[in-house]
């Protein structure tokens, strides 16, 4: 795949999150991708979930890509990817059939069927952002990976499709526009985070991702390397911060600063400590009482997920380990409580080698995984490349894709 991609060309990703936002270049070299420079800032002109304020995002990200290649960027030989988090994102699984097969499936087949279940997936007001197949049907009674070749009267293909708000992503695809660039393709931030959060062993076995941010977890489950689920719910470590804000009559700086200093999820010994309201005035707080704040809103969360995923016997059975994502799952004890609201094995996500910057920095999942996608990202079927003026469509491209697939 990676012998398609030439090597002058700069992938540069954005992940805008409504705590920072983030861009990272990186280019190819070997067939493993080498960054050449990254920068982060705290967002701007997010709000309630939405874009309120383009001028104000569209400047800062113009300064995290200046912070990266200078003022001197070559449009040109990068190729730009964003993340996008949308509170309603929807999830539809279709099954597509096609008749009249019965001389052997071809590549031809294949890419009819394809098409028609996009198709049929579409809705409005909706784009579709990932497509991913979970497998063939023949006849109604057989299931295959690979079809080709196989006879049958009926051919099927089963999905999950995961489809964003058309005016959201246009609101940003405008707001990148004033500052001279195209997005090529847009990646969920729960599909991110899980790619890069956890391991091959895991996506085969079955493996929930929590990636929990500022404002929304992202939730996605993978089985035999198969996306099967995705969802995302309106609450994250913000609303903790809000939390001990309200409950300790303190400013909002100093409520995250005591929750990223001292926040814990496990019992304490009954201290207290220090909180400094301004340069004169400090406030004297029991660890008790920031237990008794903290950890009823992560067990709401927890528990929110438990039942959105249980519900679904399949999701249910699938999932034999969690990983969690995001900034807001380094406070301490936090995969022990979800162990024991789960009752499945659980870690936070750790980035590897030790010695890398991003080890131990669950907070980058998102960039991480944005950086496996967009490396590969013909494999994945939303492409959007431009070629001058002319815009390829995703069902072309998602058909380029299958006929290189099975040449």
């Amino acid at each position: 795949m990676f012998d398609l991609i030439k090597n002058d060309k700069t992938f540069t990703v954005f992940d805008i999150g409504f705590g920072k936002v983030v861009c990272l270049s990186f280019k190819i070299n070997n067939n493993k991708p080498k960054i050449i420079g990254m920068d982060y800032q705290k967002s701007e002109g997010l709000k309630k979930f939405d874009l309120y304020n383009s001028e104000k995002l569209g400047i800062l990200l113009e300064k995290v890509l200046k912070n990266i290649h200078g003022k001197r960027i070559k449009f040109s030989s990068n190729i730009f990817f964003s993340n996008i988090s949308d509170v309603n994102l929807l999830q539809k699984k279709n099954l597509s059939k096609i008749n009249n097969v019965s001389f052997g499936i071809s590549k031809k087949n294949v890419r009819s069927i394809f098409k028609k279940n996009l198709l049929e997936s579409k809705v409005k007001g909706k784009r579709i952002i990932h497509s991913f197949p979970q497998n063939f049907l023949l006849d109604e009674n057989r299931i295959s990976n690979d079809p080709i070749g196989e006879k049958c009267n009926t051919l099927g293909i089963s999905s999950l499709n995961l489809l964003a708000d058309n005016k959201l992503l246009l609101s940003f695809e405008h707001c990148f526009k004033k500052i001279n660039i195209s997005i090529n393709s847009f990646f969920d931030s729960g599909v991110c985070a899980a790619y890069s959060s956890t391991t091959d062993n895991e996506k085969e076995d079955g493996v929930l991702c929590l990636d929990i941010g500022a404002l929304t977890t992202k939730i996605v489950v993978i089985e035999n390397k198969k996306v099967i689920y995705s969802n995302i719910i309106p609450l994250g470590g913000a609303h903790v911060t809000k939390d001990l804000h309200n409950g300790l009559q303190i400013s909002e700086d100093s409520a995250e600063t005591v929750k990223i200093l001292h926040g814990t999820l496990s019992p304490s010994f009954n201290n207290n400590i220090e909180v400094r309201i301004n340069s004169t005035v400090k406030k004297h707080i029991n660890e008790n009482i920031l237990f008794g704040i903290i950890k009823p809103r992560y067990e709401e969360i927890l528990e929110i997920i438990r039942d959105l995923v249980f519900d679904n016997i399949n999701t249910r059975v699938s999932i034999k380990n969690i990983v969690l994502s995001g900034g807001a799952s380094k406070i301490y004890g936090l995969s022990s409580l979800c162990e024991n609201i789960f009752n499945r094995r659980c870690r936070i996500g750790l980035s590897n080698p030790s010695n890398s910057f991003f080890f131990n920095k669950p907070e980058f999942a998102t960039i991480l995984g944005m950086i496996m996608l967009a490396q590969d990202y013909k494999k994945f079927q939303f492409t959007k490349k431009v070629t001058s003026s002319k815009v390829f469509n995703v069902i072309d491209k998602l058909e380029n894709w299958i006929e290189e697939s099975y040449a």
